[in-house]
């Protein structure tokens, strides 16, 4: 049994959640509840849980005030939030899970399988400096992503990455500077990431930066030149629109 306890200073978001938790996640017990972050680091020293739903905005403090606070960070952690979609993709950057308000039961119900699974892979303070910095940064293109493969963790900006190319359900990642990484997600999980005003998937194994492209090739399908020489196809149904993009 998974043991949680919940952050939030709307009641109504905290007995939601614990509805939710009660009736339909039968391997977690909320043990506690708290609505501001110091009776909150009290909640956590005492009972120790697993699991805390944490509340990224509320009056006297935030949840990463909260974070800041504590010692060590033992337990796995979802944020709530009601941010536009706008910040959603800060979360997703820094590889946090987060619930958009209000919580539904499908999205808490994958929220916690997904922690379940994270048994030994408790995030690191990065990820959160890395989510506080994105919040921060208007411009998608100067934020930064946490990528994950076997060997560990890397930071990148946005506006580095010159094309992904597919690998299954992973994705290989080639940044300007030759450097190459294989993350552990798959192409469509970028191309909904990555900022629509600058990156453009042209076929169904690749998406580009248009802001590293040296040259589009002719023909009825036609190539890109990416600025390191490398050559990618255009998807003959992908071209006009592609040629459209670049045009403005």
């Amino acid at each position: 049994m998974i043991t949680a306890i919940i952050v939030d200073d709307e009641q109504k978001s905290i007995s939601t959640i614990q509805k939710i938790v009660t009736d339909y996640c039968t391997g977690v017990e909320v043990v506690g509840t708290a609505d501001n972050i110091t009776s909150a680091a009290s909640l956590i020293a005492s009972l120790k849980p697993q699991l805390v739903f944490l509340d990224v905005e509320m009056p006297y403090g935030n949840g990463f005030d909260l974070l800041n606070s504590l010692s060590e960070i033992n337990f796995e952690i979802i944020f709530i939030t009601a941010y536009n979609q706008y910040a959603i993709t800060a979360f997703k950057y820094a590889s946090i899970d987060y619930l958009l308000k209000p919580v539904n039961i499908a999205q808490l119900q994958a929220a916690i399988e997904r922690a379940g699974q994270r048994t030994t892979e408790k995030l690191h303070a990065a990820n959160y400096l890395l989510l506080k910095q994105n919040l921060k940064t208007e411009d998608k293109g100067e934020q930064r992503m946490a990528l994950a493969d076997s060997n560990g963790q890397y930071f990148i900006t946005i506006k580095d990455i010159s094309y992904c190319v597919a690998n299954g359900s992973y994705t290989f990642i080639h940044l300007y500077n030759g450097k190459r990484y294989h993350a552990s997600k798959n192409l469509k999980e970028f191309e909904e990431m990555l900022p629509q005003n600058s990156f453009f998937r042209i076929h169904h194994g690749h998406i580009v930066n248009v802001l590293h492209v040296s040259k589009v090739t002719s023909g009825r399908t036609g190539s890109v030149i990416m600025q390191d020489g490398k050559e990618l196809e255009i998807a003959a149904r992908r071209k006009k629109e592609f040629c459209d993009f670049l045009a403005g």
